[in-house]
């Protein structure tokens, strides 16, 4: 006889022979077979004598396996983040020798911190490849289950995926068989009951950057640095805060901000949440003073969300180079000899400057090229005045144009006699 799989799934094969004969008188004689190594000693059939069957005992191991492998989809950026859709393809196979019925499975799926998440699809059962329907394995079938699932900024931001299925399936005996996933990959240190872990690309990285609008403004000129900060990698930075310290060579006048609050008192950017791949930015407008310290830096203070990969960027400065330009408005050429000219300092420093003098009717009386305060108050116009007049009394205003770019400087001056 060769045994079957349904015998395999009885645990038992029995046999027992009857023997029949006919005695001298014509009497019917029978005996049922005896199993020698049965100490039982059963009589079936009352003869006295024993009727064992012949039972051979077959061997039932009740055994499941199951895999669980992540297939991910890049969405094109060619990183492991936000948009990739992961294909989760799980294999239970019936590793004993007797047909399983009501198999199911559990799948558990949560991010790295072990936040419960919910699947996009499934798992859906596919097929079996010795033709079981679902819930139902021979002994040596593997059914086919998927499910899918789509990776969001939250996950990027715990740094992954951990996912186990738990199988259980019911031998002929009523005895349950159960097995956690493996993840298929027995070259990870790990070969039996190994969760499937999706690990993200989860660097962490912020910025900062300063710049200047006018690297050498004239004293009592304003001049705005505008501080960037950006979150150029892939998780949320969540708490930012960027510290910006007017050094003692400034007076602040302004300040405006894409993002959070910036206090001129302490010199604190409260930027707040920095999502991947965000920049905001904020322009600090101060007044360039004569004296002190003009290195200004800014720098990344406060953060959470992970360790920053560069530490070296998350520190800025830049500094004015400020120019002497002093403009004295009031002058008395009365020939004392003290006072008697136009004096602005530094204006040699600016070879081709030009000077514009307009009485208060905005009439020019006096220009120039290249000045080098000399001018005693003596007009060299000829719309109000003879050239070599001498200018009355009174206020005038001036337009001086550097010669370097710069907006000119105008303002009010007085000529006393």
């Amino acid at each position: 006889y060769v045994i079957t799989q349904a015998d395999i799934d009885a645990g038992v094969v029995t046999n027992q022979a009857t023997a029949t004969g006919n005695d001298p008188q014509g009497g019917t004689v029978t005996d049922d077979s005896d199993d020698p190594n049965d100490p039982t000693d059963t009589d079936n059939n009352g003869d006295g004598e024993p009727d064992d069957p012949t039972d051979t005992d077959l061997p039932q191991t009740t055994s499941l396996n199951v895999v669980k492998v992540a297939d991910i989809l890049d969405n094109g950026d060619g990183v492991v983040g936000v948009g990739d859709v992961i294909t989760y393809t799980i294999t239970v196979t019936n590793d004993g020798n007797v047909t399983l019925d009501n198999v199911t499975i559990v799948d558990t799926f949560t991010d790295a911190n072990g936040i419960v998440l919910t699947l996009d699809s499934g798992p859906i059962f596919v097929s079996a490849d010795q033709g079981s329907a679902e819930g139902d394995l021979l002994a040596g079938e593997t059914a086919t289950y998927t499910a899918t699932y789509t990776i969001t900024q939250d996950d990027v931001d715990a740094g992954g995926l951990i996912n186990s299925v738990v199988a259980d399936g019911t031998g002929p005996d009523g005895t349950t068989t159960t097995d956690t996933s493996d993840d298929g990959d027995d070259t990870d240190g790990n070969t039996e009951d190994d969760p499937t872990e999706t690990m993200t690309d989860s660097d962490f990285e912020l910025s900062v950057t300063k710049e200047l609008d006018i690297a050498e403004p004239l004293i009592g000129d304003e001049v705005t640095f505008t501080i960037t900060v950006a979150n150029e990698g892939f998780v949320t930075a969540t708490g930012v805060v960027v510290e910006d310290i007017l050094p003692s060579g400034y007076t602040f006048v302004s300040a405006i901000t894409t993002a959070g609050t910036y206090s001129e008192i302490d010199g604190e950017w409260t930027v707040g949440q920095l999502n991947p791949g965000q920049v905001e930015v904020l322009q600090i407008t101060v007044e360039v003073l004569g004296f002190g310290d003009y290195l200004n830096t800014a720098t990344i203070t406060q953060f959470a969300g992970g360790d920053d990969q560069n530490e070296n960027n998350n520190s800025d400065s830049v500094g004015v180079d400020p120019i002497c330009l002093t403009i004295y408005n009031e002058f008395s050429p009365n020939g004392d000899g003290v006072n008697e000219f136009f004096v602005i300092d530094c204006i040699e420093t600016f070879p081709n400057n030009k000077l514009e003098i307009y009485n208060r009717w905005g009439n020019i009386v006096y220009e120039t090229r290249a000045y080098r305060n000399d001018w005693d108050g003596t007009s060299n116009g000829r719309a109000v005045l003879s050239q070599g007049d001498k200018l009355p009394v009174g206020t005038y205003y001036y337009v001086i144009d550097l010669g370097n770019g710069s907006e000119p400087r105008v303002g009010w001056l007085y000529i006393n006699r």
